[in-house]
Formats: C-alpha cells, sequence, structure tokens
C-alpha cells in the first residue's frame, strides 16, 4: 500500500511540476503569438484591400461582424472599401478568411488568415498552384457581390469546391457570403 501512495505522489509532484512548466510557456509566449497575429492581419489588409493611404480603422469591434474602412487620402476623406473577416466551420477548425470589398460592394481581395484543416485537403484553400502567384481557390470570389450565387456548385453556386475537402470550401464560401450580406446592411456597400 506504500508503495502505490508512494507512486502516486511521486505521479503528482511531475503532473504539478509539468503542468507548471506548460503554463510558464504559455504565459510567456501568448505576447509573442498575438503579435505576430496582428502583424500578419496588417500585412493581410494591405494585400486585400491595397492603395489605402489612409490606413485602415476598426468599425463595430463589439459586434457579429466588426470590420475595418479603408481610406484612399491621408485626410480619411475618401472611403476606398472594406474589410471583414469570415469564420467558417471547417472540418478540424474554424477557417478565418479575410475579405476586402470596394465601395461597389465586390470582393476585391481574398486571404485565408488561419485554418488547420486536413493537409492535402482542406488545407488546399491555401494552394498556390504550380506557376501561379496566389491561391486558386480564394481567387475565385474576386469579382462577385452579394448578388451574386455565392455558393459552391455542390449547392448550385459558382465556386468550384476542393475535392475532396467539400466542408472546406464550403466554410470559406458560406462565410463570405453571410459576411457580405452583414457588410451591406451596416454600410450600404453596393446596395
Amino acid at each position: 500500500m506504500r508503495d502505490i501512495l508512494k507512486l502516486g505522489a511521486i505521479l503528482t509532484i511531475y503532473a504539478v511540476t509539468a503542468g507548471g512548466a506548460l503554463a510558464l510557456v504559455n504565459i510567456q509566449t501568448s505576447p509573442l503569438i498575438e503579435a505576430n497575429r496582428t502583424a500578419a492581419q496588417d500585412e493581410a489588409r494591405g494585400r486585400v484591400l491595397p492603395g489605402m493611404a489612409g490606413g485602415y480603422e476598426l468599425q463595430d469591434a463589439e459586434s457579429e461582424l466588426p470590420y475595418w474602412i479603408g481610406y484612399r487620402d491621408a485626410a480619411k476623406s475618401e472611403v476606398g472599401g472594406y474589410i471583414f473577416i469570415a469564420y467558417g466551420p471547417g472540418y478540424s477548425s474554424t477557417v478565418e478568411t479575410m475579405i476586402g470589398v470596394g465601395t461597389d460592394g465586390k470582393i476585391v481581395g481574398a486571404v485565408v488568415l488561419f485554418q488547420q484543416e486536413t493537409p492535402g485537403l482542406g488545407a488546399k484553400v491555401e494552394e498556390v498552384r504550380h506557376g501561379e502567384d496566389e491561391p486558386w481557390f480564394t481567387r475565385q470570389y474576386i469579382g462577385m457581390s452579394r448578388s451574386d450565387n455565392i455558393a459552391v456548385t455542390k449547392d448550385g453556386g459558382t465556386i468550384d469546391s476542393i475535392t475532396g475537402a467539400t466542408i472546406s470550401s464550403r466554410a470559406v464560401t458560406n462565410s463570405i457570403r453571410r459576411g457580405l450580406e452583414l457588410l451591406q446592411e451596416k454600410t450600404g456597400a453596393g446596395a
């Protein structure tokens, strides 16, 4: 009986030590992870809605759809477009896609910010084909607006889904469609 208690005490010490070490690493790396995430979003904003000399201003930060207004001029008198992040439940993760929308309501840029979908299948939402410069999947959305049929072809839409990864394809597509609807309600873009 004493051996069991002794082994239990040793195991408890190991578990507490390992848990404490993990907590310490988490505390030290959380600010770095958040800084990297912010930097990635800043870079992505410039890609999905380029040419905004006045920068981007966050609006409705606590709402269902926070969005940024991009300004063409430094005086921030001329709106150049809008940006939002679409969140869609994929097969293995929530897929985050940043979308740039012109004042006419048409998508001008799309970048997948985060995904942990199945490698070789759902992860192809970020795949750049040989000889191309940008991911083929997100390029399909460029020029589309709320009035277009934004759905995968299996659902009667115009977006080609990724072979073997329909769930991931739907996650991106449905979240973008919903984001465009909410953005138009808030800003009137494309109305």
